[in-house]
């Protein structure tokens, strides 16, 4: 009877979710707070951090906890039968990323971890990638190749979306526009299970947020919480990856344009990382050695925005890339509108280089009258 109510009631079902979600999330957070601070599990500032002081960063926690707690309302609508291998797969990395919060892991820990949760949610279920619906003349790919394809793919989403976690709002609110993105497709598709987990997510995210651009009760969602939420994004990655002819067309989606509106929808996280890793390989630099070169810090450094309205822009940015190449994807060629998303990324990048660019020329400027001024009081 339960069963039938939930699954021939979906708008009831799609509330509950978010506010059991959301509700689980917030109230659980002011005593991760507490304890984070009592006994002083905070992170610190240095040379690279935006933040000035200690600060608890377990805020992950809280996502693991609201997705136990939720994703049985999903269970009704699980035709493909992935709750219990995503719960798998999240409960590895929530213990890899609580670690690494606590006292610290080496990233090839984190590499390992990463790759036996995406093994735990590909075993025993059909979601991996296994066409490429003729893009670049490619369809159908080895079973070998699928699994090696799809576990490069989530791992790709899952760092990347941590390398956004920079400052308070960032990962939260471009998070909450990708799950959106993704409940807008899946609804549209009719998969109702995947955009009950989009929602589930926007609703962990929001409780977050709240806490994350407080003052008094700042709280980072730290490893655990990037690691978990990415992995998330990459499962309904992989799913929308996966659709089939009939199910992208119920969403209006071209199925050879696939490819360009998943990059759409993860665009920033996507944007940062290729944009970061090119710039440092160029200047001959280790690509995975952090500095302050991410889009955020470019925003609070360079462009003197605060946090939120930083985050507010990325997200904005992410949003209108997502609508602009939708609106696009079944009225232009697949050709074009590759061209017309790097044409988006080219942009953003010349408008960061100019932007970085005239910060160390104005710095330079001041250097130097400095210099000059000095000379002459001497004299």
């Amino acid at each position: 009877m339960i069963t039938t109510f939930f699954s021939e009631n979906l708008g009831f079902t799609t509330i509950c979710v978010f506010l059991l979600s959301l509700g689980v999330a917030y109230f659980s957070l002011p005593s991760i707070i507490y304890v984070s601070k009592y006994k002083n599990l905070m992170d610190k500032p240095n040379a690279r951090s935006s933040h000035k002081e200690k600060t608890p960063t377990l805020g992950g926690i809280s996502f693991f906890v609201s997705l136990v707690f939720t994703l049985f309302l999903l269970r009704f609508f699980d035709n493909d039968n992935v709750g219990i291998n995503i719960l798998s797969g999240v409960g590895v990395l929530f213990f890899v990323g609580l670690k690494d919060d606590l006292v610290g892991v080496n990233p090839s820990t984190k590499i390992i971890g990463q790759i036996i949760a995406t093994l735990m949610l590909f075993l025993g279920t059909g979601l991996k990638i296994t066409t490429l619906d003729n893009f670049l003349g490619i369809t159908d790919i080895p079973y070998w190749l699928s699994i090696f394809m799809s576990c490069g793919m989530m791992m790709m989403i899952v760092n990347s979306y941590n390398l956004i976690d920079g400052i308070n709002g960032s990962a939260a609110m471009v998070g909450i526009v990708i799950f959106g993105a993704f409940a807008y497709v899946f609804y549209d598709a009719q998969l109702y299970y995947y955009f009950l987990l989009s929602i589930l997510c926007i609703g962990f995210l929001l409780a977050f947020l709240r806490y994350n651009l407080s003052v008094r009760k700042r709280v980072f969602m730290g490893d655990t919480g990037s690691m978990i939420a990415g992995f998330l994004i990459a499962v309904l990655a992989i799913k929308f990856f996966a659709l089939n002819t009939e199910a992208l067309e119920s969403a209006i989606i071209h199925p050879t344009n696939k490819i360009w509106v998943l990059l759409a929808i993860i665009f920033i996280p996507f944007f940062d990382t290729t944009r970061v890793f090119t710039t440092r390989l160029l200047r001959h630099r280790r690509p995975f050695k952090a500095d302050r070169s991410h889009i955020h810090h470019v925003m609070i450094d360079y462009m003197k925005l605060s946090h939120s309205q930083a985050s507010l822009l990325l997200a904005l940015i992410n949003l209108a890339v997502f609508v602009t190449i939708l609106f696009f994807n079944t009225r232009i060629s697949p050709l074009m509108l590759g061209i017309l998303f790097i044409a988006f990324s080219i942009v953003l990048a010349i408008i960061l280089f100019i932007v970085n660019r005239g910060y160390h020329n104005l710095k330079n400027k001041q250097k130097i009258r400095h210099l000059i001024n000095e000379i002459h009081k001497k004299h």
